[in-house]
């Protein structure tokens, strides 16, 4: 019998990477009194789905989504950037995306986001959690994809059997998954893992579910047996386990996850999956992401990773940003003029299918109902350090945001010398990531101003909080208005 649930285990745990680890929902004190601190807030829902892309390691915006020809450009190898105006506020290197054009014309962008967090750990978990790094409550704060999935609930169908809120490689960063802190342990997500999922369930064949089945089976038997208080055939987080168990189980007993796996040479050749040299999985991600919404099997907000090998990510460009052969970087960091190409393939191709694919609203498209951004930690500094590299900087970095509601051909703010000389919004702070997620909520149709009043630390946890630890000493609540007007 033990090798039984040791083999249903591993062939379940295969699918996902799990993040119970802060997990500490009891059933019995888990968050039930959900207030709104506005009567004036009113949630966009422009969009059915969102596609999150964290950008690892920070692309140098200064070569990308803030490009500007300088003394440091001048250096770019062969100096063929190919400058190419895309709108009045927006110039791109055409050298660095061959492909813009499938996407930067739908894109706005947000220039002037500031972050005091120059670590990556912090930063993306800034991005993760949608508030700042709080080592005092941490074990209680949800990814706020999580708060997503809690907050579509009742909008799950009895068909939909994928989790509303899943990932693609958030194992391979420096923050992985959170888990759902405070909330029930099924709103944590699943971490779909490109370096297994393909091989492990893709050709998956009858019989191998039949044998899942019947296992499954006599686990739940074990389960139901077991005496109450004493431990559980699941281990010492039966609760957090057994959602998860739940979740995977379902999923690969779901005919539509196999769709989601089939993916043709030739769309990964569209994006960039065979320039990827096994390491670099955004195109994978990408397309996984596009087949889970697709699907229609409940999920309706994919995090992906754009991470490199060794949890970065290739943008972290510290040394020689325009390297080649002997000047290349060093270990697991790519040039910009590798990484940059990559990212566009990627992305032009899952705007380009999302803008084809019909929406569930009549004459809408995917693309129309999914609003897909591309964030980032922080910046990159305007000049170059000794290695001919960029460092960190929070004064002012670019985010990007496509489809979903979002007016396309916005850009929201100026800097100057990597600094802001119009922060381009109504409030005299700048954007931060904060706002970048109660701009998600928004368009999701979920009220950002609402708060969990009886958390396990007696700290009111808000959706999009206005009064962090570190950092400013008060947050606009707000949305980014300015990317739908």
């Amino acid at each position: 019998m033990k090798r039984i649930e040791e083999m249903s285990r591993r062939e379940l745990l295969k699918l996902f990477g799990i993040g119970v680890g802060a997990v500490i929902a009891d059933p019995a004190v888990w968050p039930k009194n959900v207030q709104a601190q506005s009567k004036k807030i009113t949630p966009r829902g422009t969009a059915r789905n969102v596609i999150f892309i964290q950008n690892c390691g920070a692309m140098s915006q200064w070569e990308t989504w803030d490009f500007r020809p300088t003394k440091w450009t001048e250096t770019f190898p062969g100096k063929d950037l190919d400058p190419q105006k895309v709108n009045s506020d927006f110039q791109i290197c055409k050298t660095l995306f061959p492909q813009y054009q499938k996407w930067a014309p739908k894109a706005s962008l947000v220039r002037t986001l500031w972050e005091n967090s120059l670590v990556h750990f912090t930063g993306m978990y800034h991005s993760q959690a949608g508030r700042a790094f709080n080592p005092a409550i941490i074990r209680e704060i949800p990814a706020f994809g999580s708060v997503v999935a809690y907050e579509l609930e009742n909008q799950r169908k009895p068909s939909d059997t994928f989790p509303t809120f899943m990932s693609v490689d958030l194992w391979n960063t420096r923050c992985p998954q959170i888990g759902s802190g405070m909330l029930p342990p099924k709103f944590s997500g699943l971490d779909l893992n490109t370096s297994t999922v393909f091989d492990s369930f893709a050709g998956a064949d009858a019989k191998a579910e039949v044998d899942l089945a019947r296992r499954w089976e006599v686990l739940n038997r074990m389960a139901e047996v077991s005496p109450s208080g004493s431990g559980d055939t699941l281990g010492g987080k039966a609760d957090e386990y057994g959602a998860h168990y739940q979740y995977a189980y379902k999923i690969l007993m779901d005919p539509r996850f196999k769709k989601v796996l089939q993916v043709s040479d030739e769309e990964k050749q569209r994006y960039g999956v065979d320039k990827d040299k096994g390491t670099c999985k955004l195109g994978l991600g990408l397309l996984l992401a596009r087949n889970v919404l697709a699907s229609d099997a409940g999920t309706r907000f994919m995090w992906v990773s754009n991470a490199y090998n060794g949890n970065a990510g290739g943008n972290d460009n510290h040394d020689q940003i325009y390297g080649r052969g002997a000047l290349a970087p060093r270990g697991f960091l790519m040039p910009i003029y590798d990484s940059a190409p990559r990212l566009d393939a990627a992305l032009g191709a899952l705007v380009e299918d999302l803008s084809k694919m019909p929406g569930k609203e009549a004459g809408k498209t995917m693309l129309d109902e999914t609003l897909v951004a591309v964030i980032h930690e922080f910046g990159r500094t305007p000049d170059m350090n000794l290695n001919f590299g960029r460092d960190h900087w929070g004064p002012a970095y670019t985010d990007v945001f496509i489809g979903g509601g979002v007016k396309p051909g916005r850009v929201i703010g100026k800097t100057e010398g990597g600094k802001p000389v119009d922060i381009g919004w109504q409030y005299k702070q700048q954007p931060m990531k904060d706002h970048v997620t109660a701009t998600v909520y928004s368009v999701l149709g979920i009220d950002y101003s609402k708060k969990i009043a009886n958390t396990p630390s007696g700290r009111a946890y808000e959706y999009q909080q206005t009064a962090p630890l570190g950092g400013p000493s008060f947050i606009p609540l707000t949305d980014i208005a300015e990317l739908f007007v």
